[in-house]
């Protein structure tokens, strides 16, 4: 189970943000979700008074009261990751601190988009840090660089091209001589082929539009989509959709 604190004074954005929180719990693991949302500071004192577990903490600052929160919660959880949703009018000297240490940040008033793509990067670096690294969970790249071990959870996408197959992380590549098939036999199920030359890992799918023929990824990485995959992909965001659907508080 994932449990989360949601402080926001803000009921529709409370609301949105617990949906795209339950998405992204839905997308990104098999943990069920223990939401629990405050719309004032009286409320999450009393959260963290019951002394229950938690996981993340994402909390809103427009009041200089909000501070005293996020330090009360980080002294309660001194290993969740915090996000802090913060009015513009509140100097970042307040919140960024070393004793809050905030790990994301988005600012309000802000968009729809935007806080889609903050919570979902929030929400996917935390599962990717519970992931324990090793050989079973990675690929390993013998090249004339060396031996590379390299986790899955770091991989975009993976191609191939040039008689060899590359794998994309967020700021580099590294290469192999090999074939997408013998690289495939060995991925873990979050990966889905969406071309004859192109694997892509769902941990990082932000959107796919059909009609661009294009798979999107966190950061602005893109990957082709074509019509012969066009089917599986759909069968998977088909089944993305039920599963969000049954993912319960």
């Amino acid at each position: 189970m994932t449990s989360v604190l949601l402080f926001d004074r803000d009921k529709k954005e409370q609301e949105l943000i617990r949906k795209k929180i339950s998405d992204s719990v839905a997308m990104l693991s098999d943990d069920s979700l223990d939401c629990n949302m405050c719309g004032s500071v009286e409320q999450a004192d009393e959260h963290i008074a019951k002394d229950k577990a938690l996981d993340l903490s994402m909390l809103e600052v427009s009041a200089d009261e909000d501070i005293g929160l996020t330090r009360r919660v980080r002294e309660f959880s001194e290993q969740a990751d915090m996000m802090i949703m913060a009015d513009s009018s509140i100097s970042p000297m307040k919140y960024m601190t070393p004793d809050i240490r905030a790990c994301s940040l988005l600012l309000k008033p802000y968009r729809p988009e935007d806080m889609d793509t903050v919570v979902r990067e929030f929400m996917a670096a935390y599962y990717r840090k519970r992931e324990v690294p090793s050989e079973e969970n990675s690929i390993v790249i013998e090249n004339r660089d060396g031996r590379i071990v390299v986790p899955f959870s770091h991989i975009y996408y993976i191609e191939a091209r040039e008689k060899k197959v590359f794998f994309r992380l967020r700021d580099r590549e590294y290469s192999k001589y090999d074939t997408l098939e013998n690289v495939k036999a060995s991925l873990p199920p979050s990966f889905l082929q969406s071309h004859r030359s192109f694997v892509f890992n769902t941990s990082y799918l932000d959107k796919v539009k059909l009609s661009e023929n294009t798979v999107y990824l966190e950061h602005g990485i893109m990957v082709p989509l074509a019509r012969s995959f066009k089917a599986s992909i759909k069968e998977y965001l088909s089944g993305l959709s039920g599963k969000r659907n049954n993912n319960t508080e």
